[in-house]
């Protein structure tokens, strides 16, 4: 009989799998924006005047952050980051264990320090009104805000990670689905 997933898990797939459709979104309007911008910015070169699209850099710089950080607990939910399986294959069952939840401790300890000071910088950003200047002043703080958000669902997920180790109900994900689980 297959256990039955905890709440908590199929709450944050949920919400990784939003984000991942977030950052999908955000790369395709990278593609429309660089693309138009691009096209503008070279319309001399047929006989019309240019027209760049103004603060395309600034919006391009926002997206990137929204498309990795919307997206790596997802990505790491579904076990898609590099990992070194033949070390781990070389490895005793119980190192094994030992290890992954060494890793996915330490991938906690890191993504919750950049949330900590994400949102300790974003929330900043947002009360000073921080913005880019230019042609048009771009604001900064929804990127960094975002930034905060992502670090801080791949922390949860890191911990969620840890627990799935001890019991099959915190996986967010089908096990038998993942490299490792065939090795072992």
């Amino acid at each position: 009989m297959e256990s039955k997933r905890n709440p908590l898990a199929v709450w944050i797939m949920r919400i990784n799998l939003a984000c991942g459709v977030l950052s999908g979104t955000a790369m395709l309007l990278m593609m429309v924006v660089g693309t138009a911008d691009i096209v503008g910015s070279n319309l001399d070169k047929i006989g019309l005047p240019s027209k760049p699209i103004p603060a395309a850099f600034e919006f391009m710089a926002t997206m990137m952050v929204a498309v990795v950080f919307l997206a790596i607990s997802l990505a790491q939910s579904r076990r898609n980051h590099i990992q070194v399986g033949l070390v781990m294959s070389l490895l005793p069952a119980g190192y094994r264990k030992a290890f992954e939840i060494f890793h996915h401790l330490l991938g906690a300890t890191l993504f919750g320090l950049i949330a900590w000071f994400g949102w300790h910088g974003g929330l900043h950003s947002f009360r000073v009104g921080e913005f880019a200047p230019g042609l048009i002043n771009y604001p900064i703080w929804p990127a960094r805000l975002v930034l905060a958000f992502g670090a801080s669902l791949m922390t949860v997920q890191c911990l969620l990670d840890v627990a799935s180790v001890f019991s099959a109900r915190f996986a967010c994900e089908d096990k038998q689905s993942h490299p490792e689980a065939r090795l072992g």
